[in-house]
């Protein structure tokens, strides 16, 4: 019952494309779907609403740090844009790896009803932190300053292993 379209539509007719705030926003909605499941199983959800807002600001913050990157560059001053660019996807990807590894450690306790769409909601997330990872990446190719690279670089190292960490399923067993 919740109006999308405009929402798509506003991702979709941008000049600019939008990978952080949409990768945020994908995150939230698979970190909401886990929240549900983990309270229809009885368990405590606070920490993943929490995530889940935390996601959606971070796909804002992208947002806004792209339009600040589009008119420091009007200026003349893009290099003072290009941290946030990389702080904010960053943390997404931190904050996705966070809800996968809380739903992970929930897989014990889920109920049968919603067992599935548990895992779904970890393959959404670990997908969400992967994307952010990569626009991390990007964005340090795109942009070669040493400063950057010496601070961010040790990021990709870190977050790398985080990702691969998380454990999400491959296939179903319908057999």
């Amino acid at each position: 019952q919740t109006a999308l379209r405009p929402l798509l539509d506003e991702i979709r007719h941008r000049t600019h494309a939008t990978a952080g705030f949409t990768t945020g926003l994908a995150g939230a909605v698979a970190a909401a779907l886990g929240q549900a499941c983990m309270g229809i199983s009885g368990g405590a959800t606070d920490r993943l609403g929490e995530l889940v807002i935390a996601l959606e600001n971070m796909a804002d913050d992208d947002a806004n740090a792209l339009s600040r990157l589009l008119a420091l560059r009007e200026q003349g001053k893009e290099e003072e844009g290009w941290e946030a660019l990389e702080a904010v996807p960053a943390a997404m990807a931190d904050l996705a790896c966070e809800a996968a590894e809380l739903l992970q450690s929930f897989r014990p306790q889920v109920v049968d009803q919603v067992r599935d769409d548990l895992e779904f909601a970890v393959v959404l997330l670990t997908a969400a932190a992967r994307s952010a990872l990569l626009i991390v990446e990007s964005n340090l190719r795109h942009w070669r300053a040493p400063a950057l690279h010496a601070k961010f670089g040790p990021e990709v190292e870190r977050l790398s292993r985080r990702i691969s960490g998380l454990t999400p399923i491959e296939h179903i067993a319908w057999k």
